[in-house]
């Protein structure tokens, strides 16, 4: 029989400390990819995600473990039993156990054997990435304990700067901390969508207090410090479906239960908040025994809850924000890192052409391959990856056995195990590709596309990764009936959102007849098919009303929560959601012109910031030509501001201190990039406009700096044939016009039009010699042809 709350019970040396690891995340945000593998089991920067709980939980001082999964349970007992964890001489032992029926986090905990865990244990979930040591915090929960026998569990939370990229966008949470002894008094965990407007506090926390701190800046990392009385309460009581929102905020609220619960708060030396690195090596060293409750409060933890949050932990290993967490040390001992300038991670062996591009945050894994010409960024590549010639990965994560072919460009996306991107296919940012689908040859993929190797099925009862999407081997047989009629209307849309067809059934399938693939979508070559919304639970309802609007923007932010989506495109969507639910009719195009605005605020900071690195890593033209037009179709950026923001950076760039040659040599080395974005006289007429404006307004330039940098851009801009003079002097006259009609007052500074009044003269000077001396060569040409008649 476990002992009750409060027990008091303190660990001694020789007893075992146990852990719960919940290796199933019972939603389906990661599928396609979750298809064949559990999420636990999908690498991050090429480790399995569960190995990096499972090592966390071993340097803490845990014994043993109990992995406890639903969805594609054999593939983790299979894992587990090849791994280190299964060594007779490993420090941790590790078991599985098979929650089959279970749909929620409440219900695999009341499948668990509450009389195994008579002592305090870590819960925590199989997608934890942290460096911190445990053995410290319980030590803290025990001595609480002690003081307060109704103690239940200590929470730790991982404290952000606000809007950080690893919060969970679509879930926010407010903490009440009593702060002397971090006491957690309330937890109100709210949706974004829609958008709360207050929160539900009860009075007597507040008043009872002498003093509370509410918190909005703390992340729940999914680890979890309980005493045996936690498994008690979930087995008592069903409606406990999750672990923050409905278990710690009810019990925590409630006045019938008078269990309590505590924080423990990592300030972090990560890139979540600023520590100095002296207090990161002592946080790294041993505790002083003599004071067990001295815990020090650096660390990194966090927890992947989305692919947002997947890229961005990613981010920060690959930064070496949790260091000694980074790829370089990795906890499986198959492969070995270098880590070489500019965080690139590399593997050996790997293969780089003479003329490939491998730049900041990368990692390479073993046997990839990266072609002449072809650049990857900020993007980790797996074992036996490839990149073709011309290729571009940007901010992207290439599972095992992946490879992109000739000319193609992959954006903030994610793409299986054997996804095969054939030549010149453009994969737009958000994309997640399922295992072994092909892509190509010359297609476009839409940002926030999601495609799998097979058809969908939505089982509305359970939305556990794997689980609902395809059939088990055990249905395998009596359902091929189903799949044969199911291949017979392939080509029926709307029937495919309904209708599965499964690893497990390939062999069914293929006796019975041909698959017909999304070709229109995927290309000619294409292997796959595009899942609808409806694929990802959300609503199917064809009827327009209020609520369906309100789903349709619970749908848009569950696309922003993909890979890659910025903290404003959230904002943008939760101020959305919030009209809709206040008012009966808007207006679409409001929504329009604000995601509009959104998209093009996002577009010119990525181009700028592209921009700039070119500059500074004095790119090849063709090289950044590709780069910002790339981006330009990512993000599906106008040509015209693309064109503004080019000439605005090359006018950065220029040395004031030294500007006569600074200028010259910008539009020396950087004119053929503008160049590129010209096409007829009316865009030299623009660019002109544009160095006016930057000229008349930036902020960045003396007054007596103003004059000097507009005549020397037209001057080295003409020389270097970016525009004519025929459009100098038209752009000129134009002003002129405006200035003695009176029109286009403060449109244009006539200050800078009288500067460059001398540089007109001289353009309309040499144009006439010039034209004088093509009158003589044609009459000196005339005269030759009287002579030879």
């Amino acid at each position: 029989m476990a002992p009750g709350k409060g027990s008091g019970h303190e660990k001694t040396d020789n007893e075992l400390l146990l852990a719960i690891v919940i290796a199933d995340s019972f939603d389906d945000l990661f599928q396609p990819l979750s298809l064949n593998k559990p999420r636990c089991l999908l690498p991050l920067c090429n480790v399995p995600m569960i190995e990096y709980t499972l090592e966390l939980l071993a340097s803490s001082g845990v014994n043993e473990t109990l992995v406890v999964c639903k969805s594609h349970a054999e593939s983790v007992k299979a894992y587990i039993k090849q791994s280190k964890w299964a060594r007779t001489h490993s420090p941790m032992k590790v078991k599985t156990k098979v929650v089959q029926q279970s749909c929620t986090l409440g219900e695999a905990l009341r499948e668990i054997d509450d009389t195994l865990f008579i002592s305090d244990f870590i819960l925590c979930t199989g997608l934890v990435i942290s460096n911190m040591n445990l053995s410290s915090i319980l030590d803290m929960h025990l001595a609480n304990a002690k003081r307060d026998k109704d103690q239940i569990m200590t929470m730790v939370l991982q404290e952000a700067t606000s809007g950080h990229r690893i919060t969970d966008k679509s879930d926010e949470s407010v903490y009440v901390i009593d702060p002397s002894s971090n006491k957690l008094l309330s937890v109100d965990s709210f949706p974004s969508l829609p958008m709360a407007d207050h929160l539900d506090i009860p009075l007597g926390i507040i008043t009872d207090s002498p003093e509370v701190e509410i918190r909005a800046d703390l992340i729940d990392t999914n680890v979890y410090i309980c005493s045996p009385a936690v498994l008690e309460l979930f087995r008592d009581n069903f409606d406990y479906q999750t672990m923050r929102s409905d278990f710690i905020h009810f019990i925590s609220i409630s006045t019938l239960d008078e269990s309590t619960f505590y924080a423990h708060i990592l300030t972090g030396t990560s890139s979540l908040s600023t520590v100095p690195a002296e207090t990161r090596q002592r946080s790294l060293g041993s505790r002083d025994q003599s004071e067990p409750f001295a815990v020090s409060h650096s660390g990194y933890a966090a927890a992947v809850i989305d692919t947002s949050a997947y890229d961005a932990i990613s981010r920060d290993l690959i930064g070496r924000w949790a260091y000694p967490l980074c790829p370089d040390s990795n906890p499986v001992d198959e492969t070995v890192y270098s880590y070489n300038r500019g965080a690139v991670y590399k593997a050996e062996p790997v293969f780089l052409g003479r003329e490939s591009r491998v730049e900041h945050h990368v990692v390479l894994g073993f046997n990839s391959q990266v072609s002449d010409f072809a650049r990857v960024t900020d993007s980790v590549l797996g074992k036996d990856c490839g990149i073709g010639e011309r290729s571009v990965v940007r901010g992207s994560y290439m599972f095992e056995g992946a490879k992109v072919g000739k000319g193609s460009v992959v954006e903030r996306s994610i793409l299986g195990e054997r996804v095969t991107i054939l030549d010149n296919v453009f994969i737009e940012h958000g994309c997640i590709i399922g295992d072994d689908v092909v892509i190509g040859p010359d297609v476009r993929i839409p940002e926030f596309t999601r495609i799998a190797r097979w058809r969908p099925q939505v089982e509305d009862s359970d939305f556990s990764d794997g689980e609902g999407v395809g059939m088990s081997d055990d249905d395998d047989d009596e359902n091929n009936d189903a799949l044969s009629s199911v291949v017979g209307n392939a080509n029926n849309r709307s029937s495919a959102a309904n209708t599965a067809t499964s690893p497990a059934s390939k062999a069914a399938v293929d006796g019975t007849a041909h698959e017909t693939f999304d070709t229109q979508a995927l290309g000619i070559s294409g292997v796959g098919y595009v899942w609808s919304n409806a694929t990802t639970g959300d609503d199917e309802e064809d009827d327009f009303d209020e609520q369906d609007e309100v789903d349709g923007t619970r749908t848009w932010l569950r696309q922003l929560r993909t890979i890659g989506s910025s903290v404003r495109d959230i904002a943008i969507a939760n101020a959305e959601i919030s009209k809709r639910l206040s008012a009966t009719h808007i207006v679409d195009e409001e929504a329009s012109i604000a995601v509009e605005n959104a998209s093009e605020e996002s577009f010119e900071h990525e181009l700028r910031l592209t921009i700039r690195r070119s500059f500074e890593e004095n790119l090849d033209i063709d090289i950044a030509s590709l780069e910002i037009n790339n981006l330009r179709m990512s993000l599906k950026g106008k040509l015209d501001d693309m064109r503004r923001i080019l000439i605005q950076e090359t006018l950065r760039f220029a040395d004031l201190d030294n500007l006569p040659g600074s200028v010259k040599h910008m539009f020396s080395r950087w004119g053929g990039l503008i160049k590129k974005t010209l096409s007829n006289n009316l865009e030299q007429v623009m660019v002109i406009d544009i160095v006016e404006r930057f000229c008349a307004l930036d902020e960045s330039l003396d007054e007596s700096m103003r004059g000097r940098l507009f005549v020397l851009s037209l001057r080295f801009m003409y020389e270097f044939d970016i525009v004519e003079d025929l459009a100098i002097i038209y752009w000129y006259n134009k002003a002129s016009e405006k200035s003695s009609s009176g029109s286009g007052a403060g449109e244009i500074s006539q200050d800078l039009v009288q500067k460059i009044a001398t540089f007109i003269e001289w353009l309309e000077e040499s144009s006439e010699e010039g034209d004088d001396e093509e009158e003589e060569d044609d009459s000196d040409d005339d005269e030759e042809d009287e002579d030879s008649d």
